[in-house]
């Protein structure tokens, strides 16, 4: 029993040493272990520390932001408040103000209306005299704007526009002075129309055109003393040139001179020193200006654009050919009638001539091959004849067409005008309309010349031929007889 239970406790106590060994060595690694994470666990703790005391500082400066931001909202909200209140106290103020004066408003319009019934009740009859005075200024100072005598008397158009201003405020009456003004300005002005004067005064006259920055052309005018003689208060003239009157310029030259005899009688009556005669413009003015602007032969021309340039143009071509034809077939007749009178020598310088000597030089032939040798000659003469004939007769038929072409084309430039601008200014369809009807009067003008040169010419060519035609009948004629004569022996 010893025996055996003595290995058994031996094995108990080794076993008990194995575990304290183990649990030893487990504990030294533990402590290893331990010894090596422990600074790790210190570095972690430190930086949640330093996060920890940022996040705070951060949450007290925010809240020290908020609370400023709320007290100066609070001081702001103080402030606009009293805006408000101020701004109430100023709307109740106007208020009161805008009720006293409407009800001074009502007021003043009561005495108004009183004391013009009073002003009408004083004036009387006076009233329908001034209404006359304030129509009869009113008429002679649009007058006195174009006038010509207003060169001598330039302030008299203002004088009399505050006149009728005056009068027509209805708060203030014009004075006997002035009613005097306006009676010796009407009587200055009746016997200033039977006068021709001479006299020097400044005279403005277009000089050129410009571009401006926009690209649009403008005038350019100068100012120059010179001599002008006054016709009443229907002319003005200075040398060759007319002017007329704008109360803001003065004299203003015409853009372009009288044509025709104007220009002679108007230098003679500048000359003259007694009676003479002149070509008086009972329109003061209007009737010369608006002959003056009428276009000339050119203008017109130019109004046609590329189309008109274009019948012209064939017109031209048309016109120099049919007369070169005429003139060669002028002296082809009378080569030919020539021809005629001596048909036994031929020339080759004429058809007829060329056609005899076909005659003789084929003496021998029958008559039916002298009849087609005949008509082959004439044939080959007829084109030279007709020669650029037929040029002409298409010019005159194209001509009318081309002038249709201007016409539809002037339409629609008309048309697109209106779309753009409106009918309301004239000007703007006139481009349109002027090519329109130039272009068909051009057509017109070369279609019916030149058809009537064409038949001039194509009736020339056919009387040579018929002459041919005619002499060489007779020539197959006696060619005939000559040939019955023998057989008749």
């Amino acid at each position: 029993m010893t025996c055996d239970s003595m290995p058994k406790s031996a094995t108990i106590l080794l076993l008990v040493m194995g575990l304290a060994l183990g649990s030893a060595s487990v504990s030294a690694q533990q402590e290893s272990t331990e010894q090596e994470s422990a600074p790790q666990e210190r570095v972690q703790q430190l930086d949640i520390q330093a996060l920890l005391s940022t996040a705070s500082n951060m949450t007290a400066s925010d809240k020290r932001a908020e609370q400023q931001r709320e007290s100066r909202f609070a001081g702001d909200r103080d402030a606009r408040q009293g805006e408000l209140t101020s701004m109430r106290n100023e709307r109740t103020r106007q208020e009161r103000i805008s009720d006293q004066l409407d009800a001074q408003f009502e007021t003043n319009a009561v005495l108004l209306e009183e004391l013009q019934s009073e002003l009408q009740r004083e004036l009387g009859d006076l009233q329908e005299l001034f209404g006359v005075i304030q129509q009869t200024a009113s008429e002679a100072q649009e007058d006195y704007r174009t006038s010509y005598i207003s060169v001598h008397y330039p302030e008299r158009a203002e004088t009399l526009r505050r006149m009728v201003e005056k009068m027509a405020s209805l708060t203030e009456l014009i004075s006997i002075d002035e009613i005097e003004e306006l009676w010796f300005h009407l009587q200055n002005d009746m016997i200033e129309q039977g006068k021709v004067v001479r006299f020097s005064a400044p005279v403005t006259f277009k000089t050129g055109e410009s571009m401006n920055e926009l690209g649009e052309t403008i005038d350019l005018f100068a100012t120059e003393d010179r001599e002008v003689t006054r016709i009443g208060v229907f002319n003005t003239v200075t040398g060759n040139d007319i002017a007329t009157y704008d109360n803001e310029r003065g004299l203003v030259l015409l853009d372009r001179q009288m044509p025709g005899p104007y220009t002679g009688f108007s230098n003679d009556l500048q000359q003259a020193s007694g009676v003479t005669s002149f070509l008086l413009d009972p329109t003061k003015g209007v009737l010369l200006s608006a002959l003056v602007r009428e276009p000339t032969l050119f203008e017109k021309v130019q109004e046609g654009k590329a189309v008109g340039y274009v019948i012209i143009g064939l017109g031209l071509i048309g016109m120099v050919i049919v007369l070169f034809r005429i003139f060669v077939l002028s002296g082809v007749q009378a080569k030919v009638s020539r021809q005629v009178r001596n048909i036994d020598k031929p020339l080759s310088s004429n058809p007829l001539g060329r056609v005899v000597k076909v005659y003789h030089d084929n003496p021998a032939i029958d008559p039916e091959s002298m009849e087609l040798k005949l008509s082959e000659a004439i044939l080959k003469e007829t084109p030279k004849l007709n020669s650029m004939l037929m040029f002409v007769r298409i010019i005159a038929t194209v001509a009318p067409l081309l002038g249709l072409l201007g016409t539809v084309t002037g339409m629609i430039q008309t048309f697109q005008a209106i779309t753009l601008y409106g009918a309301g200014d004239p000007q703007m369809m006139a481009g349109g309309i002027s090519q329109a009807l130039v272009t068909t009067v051009l057509g017109l003008v070369v279609a019916l010349p030149t058809l009537f040169l064409h038949w001039l010419a194509s009736g020339r060519a056919k009387r040579v031929e018929q002459i041919l035609e005619e002499t060489t009948a007779g020539l197959v004629a006696q060619q005939i007889e000559s040939q019955k004569q023998p057989a008749n022996i």
